[in-house]
């Protein structure tokens, strides 16, 4: 089970320079997503051996860095009040920003002990899988009149691009890129689109398109190639309008 430390309440002065408290995001982007995508955590380098994030053990002033793959101490408060000890799984979203895996959010969601901001946003994974109700879960009912054709071309998609991925990582990235054109590149260990060629967002963002083979078994692309939907209402729910489409409302 994983461990807690809820430390006493006390005014800290910490080092680093992260000036925000980090929001707490889910991401899942399949075969790219480290250990299996385990119960960990990944944040910009901006985060790494500060008061938010930092090797277990370790005090203000003399906090250090986490390493990748190992433990690490992340704190939910600016004064130390509520921290817990998770793997550390690397780099990843922008900065001021704990990115988890839905495997973290179930490990912890079931407990008690928690620190009060992670049950905030255990709570609200819960009241947005609420919103799913009523639809159809294609990706588990995929014989649905509503899902059929949708699924279809999901499956096609995925059993397209998965024998690209498997000689991409058999190759090396770099040998497979290699007199290709750009179209046919694959970025991040395979797993991405070459080009940024997602987006713009609503700020301005673009982004590498997460490609269909890279999900696990069972799992999909979702709408804006940014994660592997899976049929858990749970996560999927959370991951908002990139997985919307694979629940269609039951009512169409």
């Amino acid at each position: 089970m994983p461990a807690i430390v809820l430390v006493p309440i006390v005014v800290l002065m910490f080092s680093g320079a992260a000036s925000a408290v980090p929001k707490l995001t889910i991401y899942d982007d399949g075969r790219s997503c480290p250990a299996n995508c385990d119960a960990h955590v990944v944040f910009h380098p901006s985060l790494n051996g500060t008061k938010y994030a930092h090797a277990p053990g370790t005090t203000a002033p003399n906090l250090s860095a986490c390493s990748v793959d190992s433990d690490c101490e992340i704190c939910f408060e600016d004064d130390g009040s509520e921290c817990l000890t998770t793997k550390y799984r690397g780099s990843g979203p922008g900065r001021e920003t704990f990115d988890l895996t839905p495997a973290f959010y179930e490990a912890w969601c079931s407990q008690d002990a928690i620190p009060t901001r992670l049950s905030d946003k255990c709570e609200e994974l819960r009241r947005t899988a609420l919103k799913l109700s009523g639809r159809i879960n294609c990706i588990k009912n995929p014989e649905h009149h509503l899902c059929e054709t949708l699924m279809a071309e999901a499956v096609r998609a995925k059993e397209a691009d998965t024998p690209l991925y498997i000689e991409c990582r058999r190759q090396g990235q770099s040998n497979y890129n290699e007199g290709r054109p750009a179209e046919e590149k694959r970025a991040h260990g395979c797993g991405y689109e070459f080009e940024s060629n997602g987006g713009p967002n609503s700020r301005g963002l673009t982004w590498r398109k997460l490609l269909p083979g890279a999900c696990r078994e069972g799992t999909f692309v979702g709408r804006d190639g940014l994660d592997c939907c899976s049929g858990s209402d749970f996560v999927d729910a959370a991951l908002g309008r990139e997985c919307r489409l694979f629940y269609p409302p039951a009512t169409e």
